[in-house]
């Protein structure tokens, strides 16, 4: 902990999805008396499928606890959340006197007024999003899409995996995100800045086709084409689909690599 401190740097775990040991974390936090915050904007929601709710076990320990309804629950644009275990923090923060807002007396017969918690005083009607999303689809469904999505991940690495010559995946793969590289026979591989270069305009090359919309991390400091699975339409079809794309963007790129053009 002192050493953390010290160095007052976090590693994060978005690039892969990986998961921190929350249930250590937590103990180890409360017993320094340390404000525990977990940053769960994209991986908590995985607590809503039953197969892999335990990758945040502990996170019920945390102080506040951040996510983003927008990403993995479908939501519209834009639903971030926050959740504090003790609401009187935010009230002294954000609670403030003006002779155009509601007395103290009147606030006792509104109940909780939203501008105590946080900076705005008129906002739009988020939490509605979120509501439509559960009554209309349910917690189970939303769980399963997510397990969907996981499980086609892996079915993602099981297509790669039969290039293992030429892509490298990074491991483990503990949700929905596959992070990979091609490391082509006909390039120098122990040329770093060449085959991060080499990814980067493949990448741009399978945005330009419109079969994929993917993104890109550096892990290690290479630089890494990163899929992560979202849509609750997409089937191991598209996945097929996907890489045979890819492979012959792929071809097409090493081929200019190595005439130059």
């Amino acid at each position: 902990m002192n050493q953390n401190i010290t160095s007052g740097s976090l590693r994060s775990t978005v690039n892969t999805g990986a998961f921190d040991n929350l249930a250590e974390l937590s103990l180890i936090a409360h017993a320094e008396n340390v404000w525990f915050h977990v940053d769960g904007a994209f991986g908590s929601l995985i607590i809503l499928d039953s197969e892999r709710r335990h990758l945040v076990n502990g996170i019920q320990g945390a102080d506040s606890l951040a996510f983003d309804c927008h990403k993995w629950l479908h939501c519209p644009t834009d639903v971030g959340c926050v959740l504090i275990r003790d609401k009187a923090l935010l009230q002294s923060t954000f609670s403030m006197r003006q002779s155009y807002l509601p007395t103290a007396q009147q606030k006792s017969t509104m109940g909780d007024v939203f501008w105590d918690f946080g900076p705005e005083l008129s906002r739009s009607f988020r939490a509605l999003k979120v509501w439509f999303t559960f009554k209309e689809h349910g917690a189970i469904k939303l769980g399963r899409k997510m397990a969907d999505n996981c499980k086609q991940a892996q079915y993602l690495v099981s297509l790669l995996e039969k290039y293992g010559d030429i892509i490298h995946i990074v491991r483990p793969i503990s949700l929905n995100i596959v992070n990979f590289r091609f490391e082509p026979d006909e390039l120098n591989k122990s040329d770093t800045e060449l085959l991060d270069c080499f990814n980067s305009e493949l990448l741009e090359d399978i945005k330009r086709s419109g079969i994929a919309l993917l993104s890109s991390t550096y892990i290690y400091n290479r630089f890494y084409i990163r899929v992560a699975i979202l849509s609750h339409r997409v089937n191991n079809e598209d996945f097929d689909i996907f890489v045979e794309t890819m492979l012959n963007l792929y071809r097409s790129r090493t081929q200019m690599f190595i005439t130059g053009c």
